[in-house]
C-alpha cells in the first residue's frame, strides 16, 4: 500500500523557483520604495541648473545679498564736462547772488541805469583784469570812470563787504557777470578773491579808478 506524503513534506517551490528567486534578489541592490520614481540623471542635471541660474539673477537684483545696497552710480562724465558742470553751478549761484544785491542799480540785463550805474555788460572794467571788479566788489569804487567811451561816476557804488558777501559768493557772482550778456572772460576763483582781499586790507575807503588802473596797468586802457 502506498504511503502518502504528508502536506509538511511536500516542498512549496522547487528547486528552478529557488534559483530564479535567488538571481531577482542578486539583481535588486536597492530595496524597492513605494511610491517613489526614479528621475533620469538629465531631468536632475537641468533642475540644477535652473535653480543656480536664478541664484546668480536673484543676487544680480539684490545687489549681491547687501542688507544696504550702495549708493547708485552717477552718470560718467568726461573731465571736460565736470568741469562745465561745474562752472555752471557756479555761474548759477552767481547769477543769484547778482539778482539779490547787484541787479537794483545795474539791472537785470546788465545795461545799468543811465547817468547813474555803468553797464556790466561789454564793459571793460568787468572782462579785463579779475582785480579790477574783484577789488571793486570788495571795496566799492567813487570818482569819475570811463566805461564803453562814457564816463560815469555821479553816484559812489556800494562795497559788497557791507552786506556780508563772502569770498565764495564774490567768486560766483564775478564769474557769472564776465561770462554774462556776451561777456566772455575767464572765471574768478575763490583762492583769487581771498587773495585780493589780503591784497587790498589796507584800503579802508572805496577805491578811485585811477587806484585801480595804477595796480593793474594792463586792465583799462588810458
Amino acid at each position: 500500500m502506498t504511503e502518502k506524503k504528508k502536506p509538511a513534506d511536500i516542498p512549496l517551490y522547487s528547486d528552478e523557483d529557488m534559483v530564479e528567486v535567488h538571481a531577482d534578489l542578486n539583481h535588486e541592490k536597492h530595496p524597492p520604495t513605494i511610491g517613489f520614481l526614479h528621475a533620469p540623471l538629465v531631468f536632475v542635471f537641468l533642475f540644477g541648473c535652473l535653480i543656480f541660474f536664478c541664484s546668480v539673477q536673484l543676487a544680480e537684483t539684490t545687489n549681491k545679498f547687501q542688507l544696504h545696497p550702495p549708493a547708485e552710480k552717477k552718470n560718467q562724465l568726461s573731465p571736460e564736462e565736470l568741469v562745465a558742470q561745474k562752472l555752471k553751478r557756479k555761474i548759477d549761484s552767481g547769477e543769484k547772488v547778482f539778482a539779490q544785491n547787484c541787479a537794483s542799480c545795474h539791472q537785470l540785463n546788465g545795461e545799468g541805469i543811465p547817468n547813474q550805474f555803468p553797464p556790466l555788460a561789454g564793459s571793460e572794467w568787468v572782462t579785463s583784469d579779475p582785480g579790477l571788479i574783484t577789488n571793486i566788489i570788495l571795496k566799492g569804487l567813487k570818482g569819475k570812470i570811463i566805461v564803453k567811451g562814457e564816463t560815469w561816476g555821479s553816484v559812489p557804488s556800494q562795497a559788497m563787504v557791507a552786506v556780508n558777501i563772502n569770498d565764495r559768493q564774490i567768486a560766483n557772482v564775478t564769474t557769472y557777470v564776465r561770462q554774462a550778456w556776451g561777456n566772455s572772460a575767464s572765471e574768478i576763483t575763490e583762492k583769487q578773491v581771498a587773495s585780493f582781499r589780503s591784497q587790498s586790507s589796507g584800503q579802508t575807503d572805496q577805491w578811485i579808478g585811477d587806484q585801480l588802473k595804477e595796480l593793474f596797468p594792463s586792465g583799462i586802457a588810458d
